[in-house]
């Protein structure tokens, strides 16, 4: 599969970066000049480059990806990686393969979402709603350790000797 992704971004006027992970040596992957071939990268420093995310559709690379703005050419290969494919898709801010496609395939899907805006548009939609839940999720977190550091201040001043709860803390969201 590596492979075949390496041979389509030969094809295209891109360069590519393309990661390995652990379980595969960088070195027997064949790829051409405009694709670089390593184990690993930054999403965060990767993906301020980048203009499409090819991706396994694995939650933490969709998510960052979208996070950033980025639109997904999605190649699932299994467990939940289709329903995540689907879920891009029907956003509207990426394109699914199948996991046999050929470098054609992928070259012509990887195309297409580079050249047409209206997937960056929705990436960068989605983006800003991502930016927006966890700019709510810190500010929660930020109000609940005020409300602690108040309270513990407060049970000092009193001098009252309160039990902390034991064990991790829940916070639920709607």
């Amino acid at each position: 599969m590596l492979e075949r992704i390496a041979e389509a971004l030969g094809t295209l006027p891109v360069r590519g970066l393309l990661t390995t992970g652990p379980a595969v040596d960088p070195a027997t992957v064949r790829a051409p000049g405009n694709v670089l071939v390593t184990a690993a990268a930054p999403h965060s420093i990767a993906l301020l480059h980048a203009a499409v995310t090819i991706t396994h559709a694995g939650h933490g690379t969709a998510v960052k990806s979208l996070a950033a703005g980025v639109p997904l050419v999605c190649v699932p290969l299994g467990r939940d990686q289709r329903e995540v494919a689907r879920h891009v898709e029907v956003a509207g801010a990426g394109i699914t393969v199948s996991k046999s496609s050929s470098p054609r395939t992928i070259a012509r899907a990887v195309d297409r979402v580079l050249n047409d805006p209206s997937y960056r548009r929705k990436a960068q939609r989605l983006a800003a709603e991502i930016a927006a839940e966890t700019a709510t999720d810190r500010a929660v977190t930020e109000l609940e350790a005020l409300a602690e550091r108040a309270t513990d201040r407060a049970e000092g001043a009193l001098g009252c000797d309160t039990a902390k709860p034991s064990g991790p803390s829940r916070t639920l969201s709607s």
